[in-house]
């Protein structure tokens, strides 16, 4: 239903000379945190910044520029981060807008002890994010998988602060957990949660499977570790927020935004995860003209990582719109 992977398998793929570099190293290491911190440290070099804000029984984290410019929110897909899915487009595009990468409740660095796995609750720490950075101007919100979906109430409830939308492989209507399991099940996987959550190695290969057109070679001890130091530590919180979504399927697929911003959708064509029919299915509920409907070649779902450079023209050609 969502990006099912830790920001370490997001960031795999973006870097060949880093993959040849972790392969030298012991298989004893935490490849996935030594993969995170070369991220954040390259982060620092080109001053994008990292900020924690604490309320009660939270940790609300992202990533920013500070630049003043015209702010562009790039929200990850489950099980991701900031970091993790969206470090080349940032890098990419930090010198032309405030680029700003949350992390969601129970992912990468934002922690929540309270018991609430709500969208709602994702939507407000999004916007005390936005106002302890001091955002003020109408936001780009661009939200993949399960971050489409907290974009989408989040535009909905605040319209004023949303400049566009986009909405990208992401099941905000029309999926069920019935094609979810029946696909996971077809891959030899016991359920929907365990692709989005893996256990094992063969479930983190059928997950990458999905996520990617053309999945990279990883060894098995990468795969390995993935499981035990991305997926497993956090596999409880995080399968929460996917029972949340799952209690409230229909009332979820019935829910008809009222969006007052310019909307587009974006999807992969070789998105079996989300399929294409859900993607064409909410561009006709919302009457979304086919200049705002981009497919993307050879690409399943995560565009930004597979066709990193056709995303950040994307972004450049919406916002000179």
């Amino acid at each position: 239903m969502i990006t099912p992977s830790s920001s370490f398998s997001k960031g795999f793929r973006i870097s060949g000379l880093l993959f040849i570099a972790v392969l030298l190293l012991s298989q004893s290491c935490n490849i996935v945190a030594m993969v995170d911190r070369k991220q954040r440290k390259k982060f620092e070099r080109n001053e994008i910044h990292s900020a924690t804000f604490r309320t009660t029984g939270k940790e609300h984290h992202l990533f920013h520029t500070q630049n003043g410019k015209e702010p562009v929110v790039l929200l990850h897909g489950y099980g991701a981060s900031g970091i993790g899915q969206y470090f080349k487009t940032a890098l990419a595009l930090k010198d032309e807008y405030e680029i700003i990468l949350p992390d969601l409740l129970h992912n990468g660095m934002s922690k929540s002890t309270n018991d609430d796995y709500s969208i709602n609750a994702q939507v407000d720490h999004l916007a005390l994010m936005l106002d302890s950075i001091q955002v003020n101007r109408p936001i780009t919100l661009i939200g993949n998988s399960y971050g489409g979906i907290v974009a989408a109430y989040f535009a909905e409830k605040y319209p004023d602060r949303v400049k566009q939308l986009v909405i990208y492989d992401s099941p905000i209507n029309f999926y069920t957990l019935a094609y979810a399991d029946s696909l996971s099940k077809s891959l030899g996987v016991p359920s929907i949660y365990n692709v989005l959550s893996p256990t094992n190695i063969h479930e983190n290969k059928v997950s990458l499977d999905l996520v990617f057109y053309d999945q990279p070679y990883i060894p098995r001890f990468l795969r390995r570790q993935m499981v035990k130091y991305g997926s497993l530590p956090v596999r409880g919180e995080q399968t929460k927020l996917l029972d949340y979504l799952l209690a409230r399927e229909k009332e979820m697929n019935d829910h008809f935004f009222q969006w007052k911003m310019p909307v587009y959708v974006i999807w992969g064509d070789h998105d079996v995860l989300i399929p294409m029919s859900t993607a064409r299915a909410i561009v006709k509920r919302y009457n979304i003209p086919e200049s705002r409907f981009r497919i993307f070649r050879n690409a399943a779902h995560a565009v930004n990582v597979e066709h990193a450079d056709e995303f950040i023209a994307f972004i450049r050609e919406i916002m000179e719109n």
